[in-house]
């Protein structure tokens, strides 16, 4: 006799041998033992959770000459006639195949004879959804008012698909997974002398169906198929699932925010040809189970006392935010995964996600940082003095060389005449007397000899000594988009402060680092540093222009340059017939500071 699949070999044949669908299981039992039949069925439900096994089952039960309590007895005529499917009162019919009118005509025009040999003659219509139109709109008056003698099964997973018409004129029953444990014991029935499985191995077949009994079936086959003798690593390499010690070694890299171990954890899972979304899947699951440690201590599944230290270590090792940032990120990873050209790609990212919240720091003490700016700028507002803050965010930075201001004799403040805006011939004649090579720090203006009635001044942002530059309120932290009211120079060259700031972030914040070699520097405008990334990288430009990421760029290139600049990623620029040069554009930013930027725009050609 040839080979029969084990999921048809132990296909249920009474409801007593369903498992998983306790409350379906009994209404229909009930129904059948009573003989309150109903005239069409709808059984909604996922793949593989019982609904054609339930549909042959109630034919045979409706039908049962000597029925035991609504189960059929599987002795009588009618039930081995039912059974080795030699009968033409049960007609099944698959809607994918036979989705026509015409088909369901056909079909339709059988009804008028009754049943030869048993009580109900019984219709199964399996992907009913699959129907068209016409086909429903044929099926309905029949459904509606069918003869006393005609049961209609309609079986299908999606539910939605049908007409409110044809949901109307059905008892419907839906069909639930099937619970972990109740497949692992339904597996066992399959183990002999000769074919042997642990619990470690049924426990991760029935979590890998994940509800279908069917599916279980099926992996139960292959895997005995490739060793009679199953173990947990067994099942695992036979699935193509990561080993358990990856889980645990993966997630204690992301806890503790190694970003280059995960990522050496991450390739090793590429190189042994892992699918990343399968992947994803049990490391979420593996995630959920330390979540629901740390909350209740004993996890989702049974677990050996090994696996429940091990779970319990890492429950307490962690946040539960940290936790449950981190699946966060891995679901959205695993559905990334799922449409991704590069799998590989994302699961990177999902790596620097994860492991950039403990380089960045504690994300209540940045809510409650941001809190007290918002605070004191509301103060500031309303003309009240700014509370001081005990923790800067961005450390301020000191001038080098302070120029010392006259105090004015005058008790009352003198009223400045507005200056003028500066035009372009002023630019041009400025510019004509620069020398080739601008020096590193301009020279400060002579003071006049003697207090007049000054004119306005024709170079815009050139200090006065009569008018000193209000102070910043103490404890206020440094505002990097606020332009200087007073000129200040470059410590260094846009080029320099930008390679500076890469060495440093290599030592700081590795990820960081990573993230901003995949863009190539772009220039030093307006106080803007310009990283270009590829229009395939916006995701990546996204969270390098984030207040968490670019805050400590900004920072660094701040400290590098000596004044207030900040740090923008995007995408290139279209090329341009004209466009300037980067000796050009810090020949325009000395003009910048000369003049002051309060009055200047520079603007690239575009």
């Amino acid at each position: 006799m040839a080979y029969q699949s084990l999921y048809r070999t132990y296909r249920p044949q009474t409801f007593s041998q369903m498992v998983g669908q306790d409350a379906i299981v009994r209404a229909l039992k009930n129904q059948a033992a009573r003989q309150r039949v109903a005239h069409a069925y709808l059984f909604c439900g996922s793949r593989g959770t019982g609904k054609t096994s339930a549909a042959r089952i109630m034919a045979m039960a409706i039908n049962c000459e000597q029925s035991n309590q609504g189960d059929p007895c599987l002795v009588c005529s009618s039930c081995k006639a039912l059974a080795g499917e030699t009968t033409l009162d049960v007609f099944e019919m698959d809607a994918a195949s036979n989705s026509r009118v015409e088909e369901i005509r056909e079909m339709l025009a059988r009804t008028d004879y009754p049943p030869q040999f048993v009580r109900y003659k019984v219709y199964i219509i399996d992907e009913v959804h699959m129907l068209s139109n016409a086909a429903f709109n044929a099926l309905l008056k029949t459904l509606e008012e069918p003869p006393p003698y005609m049961v209609f099964i309609l079986a299908t997973t999606e539910p939605q698909k049908l007409p409110a018409t044809i949901l109307s004129r059905c008892q419907r029953f839906d069909f639930g997974r099937i619970p972990e444990a109740d497949i692992a014991a339904r597996l066992k029935l399959a183990l002999s002398e000769d074919l042997q499985a642990d619990e470690g191995a049924l426990q991760l077949i029935a979590a890998t169906a994940q509800g279908s009994m069917r599916d279980a079936w099926s992996l139960m086959d292959m895997c005995l198929g490739m060793d009679p003798e199953l173990t947990e690593e067994k099942v695992r390499h036979a699935l193509g699932a990561v080993s358990q010690e990856f889980l645990y070694d993966f997630l204690d890299a992301l806890i503790k925010g190694d970003t280059g171990a995960a990522l050496g954890l991450a390739d090793q899972l590429m190189r042994a040809g892992r699918d990343v979304q399968v992947s994803l899947r049990e490391f979420s699951a593996h995630l959920r189970q330390v979540l629901a440690f740390k909350w209740t201590g004993k996890g989702i599944t049974d677990t050996t006392a090994e696996q429940a230290a091990r779970l319990n270590a890492q429950a307490q090792a962690a946040s539960a935010s940290l936790l449950l940032f981190i699946l966060e990120k891995s679901m959205q990873a695993e559905q990334d995964a799922r449409w991704s050209v590069s799998p590989r790609a994302v699961l990177e990212l999902f790596v620097l996600r994860s492991t950039q919240l403990q380089q960045e720091g504690d994300t209540g003490a940045v809510i409650t940082r941001l809190s007290q700016v918002e605070h004191q700028l509301s103060r500031m507002a309303e003309g009240q003095p700014a509370a001081p803050v005990k923790r800067e965010a961005v450390p301020a930075i000191q001038p080098a060389d302070p120029v010392p201001v006259q105090k004015k004799a005058a008790a009352e403040p003198a009223v400045m005449a507005p200056e003028p805006a500066v035009r372009p011939e002023d630019i041009a004649a400025f510019s004509r007397q620069l020398p080739k090579e601008a020096p590193a720090v301009p020279a400060a203006p002579a003071p006049p000899e003697k207090e007049e009635a000054k004119e306005p001044d024709v170079v815009a942002g050139m200090a006065s000594e009569e008018a000193p530059a209000p102070a910043a309120p103490e404890g206020l932290p440094l505002n990097l988009d606020a332009a200087p009211s007073a000129p200040q120079p470059l410590a260094k060259t846009p080029k320099d402060a930008w390679n500076n700031m890469l060495k440093r972030l290599a030592r700081e914040n590795e990820g960081l680092y990573a993230m901003l070699h995949r863009g190539k520097y772009g220039g030093f405008l307006n106080d803007v540093f310009t990283l270009l990334l590829d229009k395939e990288d916006d995701i990546l430009s996204s969270l390098l222009n984030e207040d968490s990421r670019s805050g400590p760029i900004n920072r660094i290139l701040t400290e590098e340059m000596g004044r207030p600049v900040r740090f923008s990623a995007g995408e290139p620029r279209p090329q341009v017939a004209h466009a300037r040069s980067e000796a050009q554009d810090e020949q325009l930013e000395a003009l910048a500071q000369m003049f002051g930027r309060d009055k200047i725009n520079l603007k690239r050609d575009s």
